[in-house]
């Protein structure tokens, strides 16, 4: 039986699957930093309201930019892009993993065996750094944000989870996208973080749609008293407390990694700008704790045999208080752009 790992690879558990998954690559290559920092480099951070999203859920939200690992490379100088196929690349991978080289995948991780109640969730990412021939095929070793060691996928599994036989609604349909990853240098100065932040502020303030950013966080707070009215409302505020308090967000929508990665980068800018980006930061704390407050919110109003509009005030309260911490950390940050 042959088996195929790449040794220096270390698997570290994280908050979100991208970031952590490009932060364990950037160690493996002796970079030294922290995911919220990795994070905020890849433009992390976003918000977006759709009717009838994923998970199963009448109404969906999220924090985090799906465009985060191809913004990453981008924003560091970087020229790197998402291969993809109409079949599934076992060999292409095997050959990667024998160079010693690991390979960043999108999943749907309803098709991962190893997640014990999984939901489709679209855009999942993990790094592959190994392989072991067996008689049934091959098996995967890959390295997921959410458990605290490797874990192994058969082919089989690997396959359907990366070109799912039933597709669901997302930003982008998964096609059997790999990403091979040689070795890289992570910028993180004042150049890597205006691009960043630059385009955090585009997507935040200046989108026209209405399902993305403070437009969106708008129409959320404007609307969310009418999931009472969901056909599967328990659902559609579980799925919710989830994607904002547990499924990979490191806590309060993603907000308390980015409030972490500006204090960071407010000392590298200094000055001005410095003092302009740690204000910034504060805000987003506090839009971070107001996030968590909701979830839990949600979580508590998830259990009750029947929610009405009225019992959706508070969460109502709440999510006008996060627009205006949002907008008032954006501007300030806009300031910097100018």
């Amino acid at each position: 039986m042959k088996r195929a790992i790449i040794e220096g690879f270390e698997h570290s558990p994280g908050k979100n699957c991208g970031s952590t998954s490009l932060w364990n690559l950037a160690k493996f290559y002796g970079n030294d930093i922290e995911e919220h920092n990795i994070f905020g480099l890849a433009s992390g951070l976003l918000f977006f309201y759709m009717k009838n999203g994923f998970g199963g859920a009448e109404y969906s939200i999220g924090g985090r930019n799906p465009l985060l690992v191809k913004d990453f490379f981008e924003n560091s100088g970087i020229d790197k892009e998402w291969e993809t196929y109409n079949y599934f690349p076992k060999d292409k991978i095997k050959k990667y993993i024998d160079e010693k080289v690991p390979v960043l995948a999108r999943t749907d991780l309803y098709y991962l065996p190893y997640y014990p109640k999984p939901v489709h969730f679209p855009g999942h990412e993990l790094v592959i750094f190994g392989y072991e021939e067996t008689e049934n095929g091959t098996n995967f070793i890959v390295s997921d944000s959410s458990f605290q060691e490797p874990q192994k996928v058969s082919e089989k599994d690997l396959a359907n989870a990366m070109n799912p036989p039933e597709k669901v609604i997302a930003f982008f349909e998964l096609e059997n996208h790999i990403m091979p990853v040689e070795k890289f240098y992570v910028k993180f100065d004042r150049e890597s973080i205006i691009k960043s932040i630059s385009k955090v502020v585009f997507r935040m303030l200046k989108v026209e749609q209405d399902f993305m950013g403070l437009k969106a966080m708008r129409k959320f707070a404007d609307t969310i008293e009418m999931w009472a009215e969901s056909k599967n409302v328990s659902w559609t505020l579980r799925f919710a407390y989830q994607v904002i308090e547990r499924r990979g967000t490191g806590g309060g929508s993603f907000r308390y990694m980015y409030s972490d990665f500006l204090k960071d980068s407010s000392k590298i800018l200094g000055g001005k700008e410095g003092e302009i980006l740690k204000e910034a930061g504060e805000i987003m704390l506090k839009s971070a704790e107001k996030w968590r407050q909701l979830a839990f919110k949600l979580k508590e109003l998830s259990e009750k045999p029947k929610v009405e509009k009225e019992d959706m005030q508070i969460p109502k309260k709440l999510a006008g208080e996060i627009y205006l911490l949002e907008k008032e950390s954006f501007e300030k940050i806009e300031h910097i752009l100018r």
